[in-house]
């Protein structure tokens, strides 16, 4: 979205007009529901804290400060809903745990688009089942920097730590997937 087309909408959201809200949502949507599916793995329940996070962000909007991303913030709060959503909702079932039939839960791929899976739809389901077997932190960051694709100095912003931190949890969170896809047998290069 365009910096100057952003900032008009936010001043008209900040007086209140939803229908300015719209165009946000619509361009961030896809964005916040990535971060909320790395983070608490269930489409249904991402789908929701995405919706909720909207939401949050509208009725905060007079604490966001318009010299920083928009998306940035937006991120943070939604990082905060699913960390409370998960504090609630624990235990949850881990992507190791076996179902009640005796098979492996896998999480459900949300970009799937056909029955026949592909050598990329199986790729990145060995990848989603590897980053439920690491840390709640190893994936956060990883979902943060390699999925959303944020730089070390806005993911320092969200989760409230030196960029130094960042680099170092994003070094080790790696070699944590890399153990974990080899240990399930997947040859990383």
């Amino acid at each position: 979205m365009v910096v100057e087309v952003e900032r008009e909408l936010l001043r008209k959201c900040r007086a209140g007009d939803w229908n300015a809200y719209e165009p946000i949502v619509r361009a961030y949507e896809s964005r916040v529901y990535g971060l909320a599916l790395g983070l608490v793995r269930n489409p249904d329940d991402a789908r929701d804290l995405t919706q909720d996070s909207f939401v949050r962000a509208f009725q905060a909007i007079e604490l966001y400060d318009p010299d920083r991303p928009f998306l940035g913030w937006l991120l943070g709060i939604c990082r905060n809903m699913c960390i409370d959503f998960l504090r609630r909702r624990r235990p949850l079932v881990h992507m190791d745990d076996e179902s009640p039939e005796g098979r492996k839960v896998q999480l459900p791929d949300p970009n799937a688009r056909t029955d026949r899976p592909t050598i990329a739809d199986e790729t990145r389901a060995l990848v989603w089942e590897a980053m439920g077997q690491i840390s709640d932190e190893h994936r956060e960051v990883l979902v943060l920097k390699d999925i959303q694709d944020l730089e070390y100095a806005e993911i320092a912003r969200i989760l409230n730590i030196p960029q130094g931190t960042v680099a170092s949890r994003v070094y080790y969170a790696r070699r944590a997937l890399r153990a974990a896809l080899e240990a399930m047998g997947v040859e990383y290069p």
